[in-house]
């Protein structure tokens, strides 16, 4: 039988490459389209990308994750009950259990479609030997496939690679064990947010207010604070006061249960344990957490908490610790705007920039306090006669993440088909402008004939270079922050999506300003801008309008501050 590598992410392919080497022929199987580009710039030859044409919409796929991952973290609250009575860790590890479950239901289902494409020849798989933890590589993909195969009866063999050392026991160090002996006005954790953090620290230092920054496990941004505590590996500490045999008792109980619950998705008991083992730990650091914030603010409590609201790992203990002292908790966004709130806290209000649309609300379904966050912007927008459109941008949100595709791939290709026909049709100039990391460049020439070089020089340039080059943008997809530059430039801007959008992945746009609509829409709309240069200037003028009068009800963060 023909030798068929397979390979599941981009960390497979130098593995998969010295694989090769030593076999006189064979295939490889690749199932994420962003590496189109990788596997033609390596070694490998005779790769196929597999398209999973039933696969779930993104929408169906996002509310299941979230509905299992809700599921999974009750149970473990309710095994905790007796021990921990007057706190809930329900939403502690949402995001984390959330990727999971995305990469779950996507790989298994990906694999049962594909059952009889893999029994068609002798199967090589490269396992990323590392337990599931947020969207990084993990086993999961790899795992499923094997279990399947095992379960099928069909031959393989696999290569483990990769490993990563254990972080699962990192706390907060406010290990000294002395309470505080100052009040702080804020508390500050702000993962993640690596664009507007100049932005957030002025605000801070001229509302004059005095903060205690926790420096996050992940996505670390520097942070001017009146006093900085990093993290600490528990494991290696040993000034922990009291409680120890209580938190270890939880995380004996935390690690039985877990067992159980992931059975039904890890059949393999030696990586079920694993997996356990790091969800168990984790779990425990963030009690540790808690134990140690009691014991820190014993005798001051900081006046108000303001986060970020990309959990890094230590939302769940720092929001429980404002639930108990009824301390007020701000969400700042790591990317301009946010999203629902996993906590079931009531006194959590969501600040997001202007442009953000929807109301966001906790994990019961109450809508949030929300206010706009009057970001600084430079508005340049003309009042001039917009010139007949020559040259249009089309802007490509990322595609997938760790393999899990966001858009059905072919509805996907076939909707740029149909603006690149327009284009043609109309004697318009397509600029196309992808995501750094994700070009798709060998798809879009495959599919459309468009030259791979004029995708890498779309991406040489800076987004404001693109920005200026162009008479109009088409937002493909799921928006992004990119739109900012071409509504603060008045340059007019659509978002066209070949298919429905996630609950988040729809929210980071205001429609009103940002008109949302299928492929075909779109394009009768541009048919209305060619055949009326007027229509073209009196859109432009008025989504700039709309744009700055945005910023008439926002508030400056200090405010609230």
């Amino acid at each position: 039988m023909e030798n068929i590598l397979i390979i599941t992410g981009e960390h497979d392919i130098p593995i998969a490459e010295i694989t090769a080497k030593d076999m006189a022929s064979y295939k490889v199987y690749f199932f994420d389209p962003t590496l189109v580009d990788m596997i033609q710039d390596s070694a490998l030859r005779n790769a196929e990308l597999v398209v999973w044409d039933a696969c779930p919409d993104y929408p169906t796929l996002e509310q299941s994750a979230h509905a299992h991952a809700f599921a999974l973290e009750q149970e473990l609250d309710q095994s905790l009950r007796t021990m921990l009575p007057e706190c809930s860790i329900t939403a502690w590890q949402h995001f984390n259990l959330y990727c999971f479950f995305m990469a779950y239901h996507w790989y298994s289902g990906l694999w049962r479609d594909k059952q009889e494409k893999l029994k068609a020849g002798n199967l090589h798989v490269f396992l990323y030997d590392n337990p599931a933890n947020f969207y990084w590589p993990s086993f999961l993909p790899a795992l499923l496939l094997l279990e399947q195969l095992r379960t099928w009866n069909i031959s393989f063999s696999a290569v483990t690679y990769g490993a990563r050392p254990d972080e699962s026991d990192v706390v907060m160090n406010l290990c000294d064990g002395n309470p505080c002996s100052e009040r702080f006005d804020l508390l500050t954790h702000l993962p993640t947010c690596f664009y507007d953090i100049s932005y957030f620290i002025a605000e801070l230092q001229a509302s004059g207010k005095t903060n205690i920054n926790i420096e996050p496990k992940y996505w670390s941004v520097a942070m001017a604070a009146t006093k900085n505590i990093n993290v600490i590996r528990f494991k290696d500490q040993q000034t922990l006061s009291d409680g120890r045999p209580a938190l270890d008792a939880m995380a004996k109980q935390l690690a039985e249960k877990l067992d159980s619950l992931l059975t039904p998705y890890i059949a393999t008991p030696e990586f079920r344990i694993r997996q356990t083992i790091q969800l168990s730990n984790l779990y425990q650091s963030q009690l540790v957490s808690l134990h140690l914030l009691e014991q820190y603010f014993k005798q001051h409590k900081p006046g108000k908490m303001l986060l970020s609201d990309h959990d890094a790992g230590f939302h769940g203990p720092l929001i429980s610790f404002a639930e108990r002292h009824n301390i007020p908790v701000y969400l700042l966004p790591h990317s301009k705007v946010g999203h629902d709130c996993n906590f079931s806290y009531s006194n959590i209000t969501v600040l997001t920039h202007p442009i953000h649309g929807g109301s966001p609300v906790n994990v019961v379904g109450k809508r949030l306090l929300h206010f706009s966050l009057s970001f600084p912007e430079n508005f340049s927008g003309h009042c001039k006669m917009q010139p007949p459109l020559k040259k249009i941008g089309l802007l490509l949100n990322g595609l997938a993440l760790n393999g899990v595709v966001f858009n059905g791939l072919m509805s996907y290709i076939d909707g740029i088909k149909q603006i690149d026909q327009w284009c043609k049709q109309h004697g318009i100039e397509l600029s196309i402008r992808c995501r750094q990391g994700q070009t798709l460049a060998g798809i879009l020439n495959q599919a459309i004939g468009i030259e791979r070089g004029s995708i890498q020089a779309a991406l040489a340039g800076s987004l404001q270079t693109f920005v200026q080059s162009i008479d109009l943008c088409l937002m493909y997809g799921a928006p992004t922050s990119a739109s900012l530059e071409f509504l603060r430039t008045g340059v007019p801007i659509l978002n066209p999506i070949p298919i429905p959008l996630g609950k988040a992945e729809a929210q980071w746009a205001n429609t009103q300003v940002i008109p949302r609509a299928s492929i075909e829409a779109t394009l009768e709309m541009l048919d209305s801008f060619i055949s009326d240069d007027n229509n073209l200037h009196v859109f432009c003028t008025n989504q700039f309008a709309d744009y700055v009068s945005l910023f008439k009800q926002s508030y400056a963060l200090r405010r609230f501050l």
